[in-house]
């Protein structure tokens, strides 16, 4: 990989509120061109909000095609970078799914739709079914949804494929209280690390910051609520922030500040070659494939073993 400078927005990103968040999107994308970034990540679902229910994903569903896709490709070839940017997708057939879109200044790159869907979601989008690489803009990157973070082996396929960065776009919910950061924090450094050093990739985190809704729609609704030392907050509409970027050795290069924020993240073209030179460090020329059958197995027994 070259070296490149590339940028995550930190932003509020409030359900229905298309206009104000797509405007949101072209100011932090301009200001990231004149930064001299070459893309920048938004957060998950940042075009359209996260919403509170099925009833309101139907209510924000868009297809590709609809006004927030035209709306980013447009944007991407104003301001000159590769722009991916959240929204949730209504496919042809009327289904569902949390998708980021990867626009290029000539063009629609593609899409990545989120392809673990936790219990709290599964009412609301359905999971995708595929894990693409992109190259763009000196690089080759994947992209991970929130929750898709939790399964290394995406993380790999993704490394094996050809990754050199991984843009981890999350809406993860919590107090934005110092606390609640704190506690938020020290969840991703249990598990984002890993995922940098074990595949020799960068990681760029971005997540929500700030209420879904105006502060005196929220007053008496969670307002003084404090944070769960293990970070459990599933349907909070309060997000704090707390995005972050990784090199390939796991160490913290940026972070963002607690409030909304455009992250410049210089990635070294030479400190990833040098985590992938040595070879006891670069671990994929280790890897035991013929041991590992069992990760291509179902997770759940099929419905109808389930009644034998």
């Amino acid at each position: 990989m070259d070296n490149l400078r590339v940028a995550g927005a930190q932003i509020t990103c409030r359900p229905g509120k298309l206009v104000e968040n797509l405007e949101k999107h072209r100011l932090y994308a301009h200001r990231a061109a004149a930064a001299g970034a070459c893309a920048i990540c938004f957060p998950e679902l940042s075009l359209c909000g996260y919403p509170g229910s099925a009833t309101i994903a139907q209510e924000l569903a868009q297809p590709l095609e609809g006004e927030l896709g035209r709306g980013i490709l447009t944007l991407s070839a104003e301001a000159g970078l590769v722009v991916l940017a959240g929204l949730l997708e209504r496919d042809r057939s009327g289904v569902l799914y949390n998708t980021q879109l990867v626009a290029s200044p000539t063009g629609l790159l593609g899409i990545y739709r989120k392809t673990h869907v936790s219990s709290s979601e599964i009412d609301r989008f359905s999971p995708g079914d595929d894990l693409p690489v992109f190259a763009a803009a000196g690089m080759r990157f994947g992209i991970q949804i929130c929750y898709d973070n939790h399964f290394p082996e995406s993380s790999r396929i993704l490394a094996l494929r050809g990754a050199e960065v991984v843009f981890c776009p999350y809406g993860s919910p919590g107090p934005g209280t110092p606390e609640g950061m704190a506690a938020k924090r020290a969840r991703w450094l249990r598990y984002l690390p890993a995922r940098a050093f074990d595949n020799s990739i960068y990681l760029v985190v971005v997540n929500q910051v700030g209420r879904n809704e105006p502060a005196e729609a929220a007053a008496g609704a969670g307002a003084t609520l404090s944070s769960t030392p293990r970070d459990t907050h599933s349907d909070l509409a309060e997000f704090p922030g707390g995005s972050l970027a990784l090199n390939p050795w796991g160490e913290v290069i940026a972070e963002a500040p607690p409030d909304e924020h455009l992250m410049i993240i210089d990635l070294s073209a030479a400190t990833f070659e040098e985590k992938r030179r040595d070879p006891l460090q670069f671990f994929t020329h280790f890897r035991r494939p013929e041991l590992y059958a069992d990760l291509a197995r179902p997770s759940r027994v099929p419905r109808e073993r389930q009644v034998e």
